[in-house]
């Protein structure tokens, strides 16, 4: 970490030295075809590369690795997109503890995603440092991609459109029609002069994207049982009980009495079947 500090101090002053520039004098940046050096070799300085990164491994305490990270990206001066902090929250236990506590055991797994911007040249130092404190990478991605032909065509289709004479209204079009085709030129140029800017700010600063992660982790606390807590006393469900006991004899002794005509009606019936049973048993005897 300390060499990358000294060389984000000195990289600081150096871009501190440098002249303000123009909005004017930056777009023009924008239609340039001139290199300083020969684009043709394969490793020419002067293309157009766009680096980026992509890291997940874990490390041992999420906070401490992205807050060390996010200082070394500053101090490069890059700048951190977003920085994500979250738990993900896995099996919740309850135990009881004493009589009127419990003990909660939350189990999670805090994570971190970061999307950063640091200058191409110290991404490497960068990616170094963050392998450098993890315990286990599961994987790790390096990307160079060469824009050198989009930013081309970008800025040729822009000179070539400089070259080319005006349209005048004719036959088929009209001065508005003429209006309208310059204005949509125009605004084709606008927008290739944008891509080319973006292009080299990508090439400038690289984009590295980190996922962190750290072993489950155990969140224990003390906390008061409901149950024991909201419970009334013993006095208060001794009379509670015999309050609804005697609502419970109560509501069988309603209920029979509404079943008074299908009593009445299995007292007939057993009258009848004992009367019948009677003179069977006297034609047998008989």
């Amino acid at each position: 970490m300390l060499p990358l500090l000294v060389l984000a101090a000195c990289q600081s002053a150096q871009y501190n030295g440098e002249p303000s520039k123009t909005a004017g004098a930056y777009e023009v940046q924008a239609d340039s075809t001139k290199f300083a050096n020969d684009i043709t070799a394969l490793n020419s300085p002067s293309r157009k590369r766009v680096r980026t990164a992509d890291v997940r491994c874990r490390v041992n305490n999420v906070f401490k690795a992205a807050s060390a990270l996010e200082q070394v990206v500053t101090g490069l001066n890059g700048i951190v997109v977003e920085s994500h902090l979250q738990n993900e929250f896995g099996v919740l236990k309850e135990v009881s503890y004493t009589t009127d506590s419990l003990k909660r055991i939350q189990l999670y797994t805090p994570t971190a995603n970061l999307t950063l911007r640091v200058p191409a040249a110290s991404l490497d130092s960068v990616v170094h440092a963050l392998t450098g404190m993890a315990a286990f990478i599961d994987y790790r991605t390096l990307k160079e991609q060469d824009k050198t032909w989009d930013y081309l065509t970008n800025a040729l289709k822009n000179k070539e459109m400089d070259v080319v004479s005006s349209v005048k209204p004719g036959k088929d079009s009209t001065l508005l029609d003429v209006m309208a085709y310059q204005d949509r030129k125009k605004e084709y140029a606008v927008d290739r002069k944008i891509m080319n800017l973006a292009i080299l700010d990508d090439v400038n600063y690289a984009t590295f994207t980190v996922q962190l992660f750290q072993p489950q982790v155990a969140d224990v606390q003390v906390v008061v049982n409901p149950e024991q807590v909201t419970r009334a006393g013993f006095g208060t469900e001794l009379l509670t009980a015999l309050r609804n006991g005697a609502d419970a004899f109560r509501s069988v002794v309603l209920f029979l009495l509404q079943l008074w005509p299908f009593l009445i009606l299995l007292g007939v019936g057993w009258y009848g079947y004992r009367k019948m049973q009677g003179r069977y048993m006297v034609k047998s005897v008989k």
